[in-house]
């Protein structure tokens, strides 16, 4: 009994160990077009939005809000493989 506590343990401070490389990294996600670029933490916490100047020399407000829900998408979808190859399966909801 005393080993299988020791066990869980163990598999706990990997888990933790793991949570904390994800709170420390960045991953990233862009538009199909490029004018949009999302940072966020492995454990999808939104860090930074960029987007390049010359779309508000377009002025296109549907297809900027389009390049931001790409880049957001983008970034979610490559925070969860990283929390998958730390922790195994995992879903990120960035926010």
């Amino acid at each position: 009994m005393e080993e299988f506590f020791e066990r869980a343990q163990a598999l706990e401070q990997q888990m933790r160990d793991a949570q904390g490389d994800l709170e420390r990294s960045l991953v990233t996600g862009r538009s199909a077009d490029g004018t949009v670029t999302v940072l966020a933490t492995g454990m999808g916490k939104l860090h930074t939005v960029r987007v390049d100047p010359v779309v508000f020399e377009q002025r296109d407000a549907p297809a900027l809000q389009e390049a931001i829900a790409q880049a957001v998408r983008a970034a979610a979808a490559n925070a969860g493989r990283l929390a998958e190859q730390k922790m195994g399966p995992v879903e990120i909801t960035l926010h």
